[in-house]
């Protein structure tokens, strides 16, 4: 909405002169609205002080009387607007969901020649929790869920993997069929490298004799994970969800999205991530960042995890996390938002409790508690690797029951552990370690019962068994016991605590206890149980000794505590909540995205829908039919490569500002060669814009007559129109703050190792960029809101950029002077048709976006070019077109220098003005011409067709420009081209052009072939004679 000014006979006068339209957004089901600061409320409090106590009364009674309709509403407007944090997001019969996982969550196997699927789950890790819950979500929700994977068996004919798909498709499973060989490297590559690393075990270097990087079984790793993109993607659509699973499919978000660019795709992480120290040294680490940032959302068992991952990534990759409204966390990725969703997976309660009541798990719990009848049972099972901590827990329990002599024989442990991925290895030194500790074997006999296989004839207290296990025979282990002990050195989340507590559910006499290591993920979320430190011996001990000691009524209620969390989370909420998130992260619509790299390092990179490489040819083709060129280039990474890392100076410099010093790259010659043929051209305009000073841009530039130069970011320039001189941007600017800001910078470069200090004239920038990224960040934070209330009242802003803090002069950029410069070009020279503007960092943004506002100057600027563009310019909004041509025909004068130009409503009557005085500059040449002064021709839409305007950031990247270019090489064959282009524009000119014509068509002395330049006939018979080109 907007005012209109009225008069006191009630006549409206004008609009209100504010920029754009104001606005209000209702925030509430009572809203009052206001803008004059609050100067009318104000006086309406003061004028009824006395009524302040009466008034209150009367609101306090009224909100009291409210109707409950009333109260309803309110109440439905607030809680909508809650719920409107998350968003309105449903999984329903349209959705079909694709789960990728190594393994398919049923079985195959092959009996008689033929093949046959069995419910029964592959007996390893969380496969026998997913079929029922996908099952469950099926029905509940009636989505469609796909599963692929590996179905368990290798099919070596087609008939044979045809006959596998048949029997698979009627459980909604697509099987993956890896080449045997490069499927056994890719599971030991996952075994013996990602399991380690991603546990923060670094075995390949941390060895007397360290094995060099497995090249093999990596490219295996990206072929198999390619294998089982290829297997989604025939079958999926960018409206389905794809949800990866685990360590095994990093790299299969990457592939997916080389071939659908704007699928949904969310990762789940079922192991810990490694800290940022292990990960940094892995030779393939951009690889595994680049495939986890491909998907749109990132799932992690606890936030120490999802914490790590956050340090690698701003370490690795410079990327901070974001917040949004509604607790989302993210992490904004070439122009992606990759959500971070952080849940650990849910331990089917449900389910379990109904196979531990059956009689088969009774039965075998019976044998077990025969076996070792009268005795407290200590019970584990793990993996046999160095991960679980089996030898220091076998060491912690020989020493309790030294310690606790009065233990022995009343309590033994029960270790069961299984094969890796891979096997065992019968040279393992771990396994031989384990059985020279343990005292006797579990084994199964001929008859099925399980039976003790003793060592010797002494008290055994260590019983260990080496074989895989069913899950029921496992429940039953755990129901026949009394203490879960786990000493795992690093583990993800640990579901053997949650089925051990499943098992003691019914517990009514005897209660259970569950000891586990401080370094299991369980241990964050059950808080019933003793935590415990697996490396310090004695404090295992005293948790075994706590255990029996400890009374029922202390068992039973930290089992209450632990059970109460284990029954109450639900498989199908954690299921469902990742599937909402996940949808809720797609990529919006109406956006292009660009696959950009090579190999497993590419990354998806969101770009405008006309983002596209530069066209040269149509760049060439434009610039030779304009007649007013402008050309706005920017120099380090743009017409030079930007080496100014290589001239860093760390420590607290000596001196004050004026010595600090400033270095950077000027441009070849072959470069310099380009701008001196396009700077001859009258009808270009070439200005270099750079955050250097001016000493260093006459050195690089000097040699190049009619260039225009922009220092600092455009605080102080020159151009061929203004004499060639220097001017600068404000008047008698104030550099008292500039002592102010060094000092303070200085002082946290003493103590912020690797910060420096850069001085860019009219800015003054802190440096750390090369800090430690958290502790850049903390020291950046602090010095940011120092310099804010240092600096209060003087006209500058703090900026706190990505590895920078940056104190400059407000309103001063590269935007500002982008348009000062068309604006001057317009007015002198009537309008512009092409321009060329290039750069390759942040601060030519604002160029791009001077550009982007130039060429609908209809629309209002911003704040901060608008201010500049309506400060003095000596002239008025009711000038004529005489008095614009009696100041073109003098030239400028210094108080008509580029300064502050005209307000967005004098430029656009400028330029319309200006097409007068420029006719014959414009290369028109005919009457028609009039029309595009708004005269009735319909030239005045076809002038405007001809107008190419080109903005191009250098490096494929999120940008406010319409093109890109890859690199500085890419930027001199532009130039080139422009140059070649304007040659042989120049040897066709001076070949055709005929100086004695003199009429206005040439009449009958043109001959064929010929054309007649434009002629001053008609400026000066009608408007006089224009401005020239210096």
């Amino acid at each position: 909405y907007k005012y209109l000014v009225k008069g006191q006979d009630g006549q409206v006068r004008c609009w209100e002169s504010y920029t754009g339209n104001r606005e209000f957004f209702t925030s509430g089901a009572e809203m009052a609205v206001e803008d004059d600061e609050g100067h009318y409320r104000q006086f309406v409090l003061q004028a009824e002080a006395e009524d302040e106590e009466v008034e209150q009364d009367a609101v306090s009674k009224a909100l009291t009387a409210r109707t409950p309709s009333i109260r309803k509403l309110v109440f439905d407007h607030k809680m909508a607007a809650v719920q409107d944090l998350e968003g309105n997001v449903k999984i329903d019969t349209h959705t079909t969901v694709f789960m990728v996982a190594l393994q398919l969550p049923v079985k195959v196997a092959k009996k008689g020649g033929s093949y046959t699927v069995e419910d029964e789950a592959p007996n390893d890790g969380r496969n026998f929790a997913w079929l029922p819950l996908v099952e469950e979500f099926r029905k509940k929700s009636k989505v469609r869920i796909i599963c692929i994977g590996w179905p368990g068996v290798h099919a070596d004919t087609f008939a044979e993997r045809a006959e596998i798909e048949r029997l698979l498709v009627k459980k909604n499973c697509i099987p993956v069929f890896p080449p045997r060989q490069d499927f056994e490297d890719y599971v030991s590559f996952c075994a013996t490298f990602l399991w380690p690393v991603f546990h923060d075990v670094m075995t390949f270097f941390q060895t007397a004799k360290p094995l060099a990087f497995d090249e093999q079984g990596w490219a295996a790793y990206q072929h198999v994970n390619n294998l089982y993109a290829n297997a989604v993607v025939p079958h999926t659509h960018e409206s389905d969800i794809i949800w990866v699973h685990d360590y095994h499919m990093l790299m299969v978000p990457t592939f997916i999205s080389r071939r659908m660019p704007k699928a949904n795709i969310g990762f789940y992480l079922h192991t810990p991530f490694p800290s940022s120290d292990s990960f940094k040294s892995l030779p393939i680490r951009e690889e595994l960042l680049s495939g986890m940032m491909c998907a749109d959302q990132l799932g992690f068992q606890f936030f120490a995890y999802a914490r790590a991952f956050l340090v690698s990534v701003k370490r690795t990759l410079g990327l901070e996390p974001s917040f949004k409204s509604g607790g989302f966390i993210g992490l904004e990725y070439s122009g992606r938002h990759v959500m971070l969703k952080v849940a650990h997976f849910v331990y089917p309660f449900q389910d379990t409790q109904e196979i531990i009541l059956t009689d088969e798990v009774a039965t075998k719990a019976a044998e077990v508690r025969k076996l070792f009848e009268g005795k407290t049972v200590f019970v584990s099972m793990d993996r046999c690797d160095n991960l679980s901590g089996l030898v220091p827990k076998f060491r912690a329990f020989k020493r309790f029951l030294r310690t606790h002599s009065e233990f022995r024989g009343k309590a033994v442990l029960v270790q069961y552990t299984f094969e890796s991925t891979v096997g065992y290895d019968p040279t393992n030194a771990l396994l031989n370690a384990l059985r020279d500790r343990a005292d006797a074997y579990l084994q199964v006999d001929d008859s099925g019962k399980l039976c003790i296989n003793s060592k010797g004839d002494g008290e055994c207290d260590i019983f260990l068994r080496l074989e895989m296990v069913d899950r029921i025979d496992r429940l039953a282990l755990f129901r026949a016991a009394d203490v879960l002990l786990d000493t795992s050195a690093n583990a993800g989340l640990n579901l053997m605590p949650f089925e051990f507590i499943t098992a003691h559910h019914d517990d009514s006499k005897s209660h259970s206890s569950v000891i586990v290591s401080e370094f299991s993920g369980c241990s964050r979320v059950l808080l019933g149980s003793i935590r415990v430190n697996p490396w310090n011996t004695v404090e295992v001990v005293n948790a075994c000794e706590r255990a029996m000691k400890m009374t029922q009524n202390e068992k039973k209620e930290l089992n209450l505590c632990n059970l109460r969390y284990v029954a109450e989370c639900s498989p199908f909420e954690w299921f469902k909540d990742f599937l909402q998130d996940l949808s809720r992260a797609r990529k919006k619509e109406g956006i292009r995205i660009e696959n950009i790299g090579f190999g497993a390092k590419i990354r998806p990179v969101v770009m405008t829908q006309h983002f596209q490489k530069l066209p040269i040819e149509t760049v060439c083709s434009a610039y030779r039919r304009a007649k007013n060129r402008v050309l706005f280039l920017d120099n380090e990474g743009t017409l030079a490569a930007d080496s100014r890392h290589l001239y860093r100076e760390y420590g607290a410099p000596k001196g004050g500002v004026s010595d600090l010093k400033s270095r950077g790259s000027p441009p070849d010659e072959q470069v310099l060669e380009c701008l001196r043929m396009l700077c001859q051209d009258q009808k270009n305009t070439v200005v270099i814009l750079s955050g250097r000073d001016r000493r260093m841009l006459e050195d690089w530039f000097g040699s190049v007559n009619r260039l225009g130069l922009a220092a600092e970011r455009g605080f102080y320039y020159k151009l061929p129109m203004t004499g060639g001189q220097w001017h600068c941007m404000k008047q008698d600017p104030d550099y008292t703050w500039q002592s102010y800001a060094f000092e303070i910078m200085r002082q946290f470069v003493k103590r912020t190792q690797g910060s420096f200090i850069e001085s860019k004239g009219s800015a003054l920038v802190w440096q750390y960029r090369d800090v430690d990224p958290y502790f850049g960040s903390m020291q950046a934070k602090e010095l940011s809101s120092h310099l804010k209330d240092l600096l209060f009242g003087f006209d500058v802003d703090v900026l706190n950029g990505k590895g920078y803090v940056e104190v400059k002069l407000r309103g001063v950029n590269k935007g500002v002077a982008v348009s000062k410069v068309l604006a001057k070009v317009t007015q002198m020279y009537g309008d512009v048709d092409f321009i060329l503007c290039v750069g390759d960092d942040r601060s030519d943004e604002d160029m791009f976006e001077a550009v982007a506002a130039f060429t609908t100057p209809e629309e209002p600027a911003t704040d901060n070019t608008s201010s500049q563009l309506s400060t003095t310019d000596g002239e008025s909004d009711g000038h004529s077109g005489g008095e614009m041509q009696q100041q073109a025909r003098s030239g400028p004068s210094a108080e008509d220098e580029l300064g502050p130009m005209a307000t967005d409503t004098t430029w656009s009557k400028t330029r319309k003005l200006s097409n007068i005085g420029s006719l014959a500059a414009s290369g028109c040449g005919n009457l028609a011409k009039l029309g595009s002064m708004g005269f009735g021709s319909e030239e005045c839409s076809s002038a405007a067709a001809h107008q190419k305007f080109f903005t191009c950031t250098v490096g494929r990247k999120p940008s406010a420009a319409k093109y890109f270019l890859d690199d500085v090489e890419e930027v001199s064959e532009v130039l080139s081209s422009i140059k070649l282009q304007q040659e042989r524009s120049g040897r066709r000119a001076s070949k055709d052009y005929v100086s004695s014509y003199h009429t206005w068509s040439g009449g009958d002395m043109m001959r064929p072939g010929m054309r007649v330049a434009s002629q001053p006939a008609l400026s000066s018979l009608a408007f006089g004679p224009v401005a020239r080109r210096p």
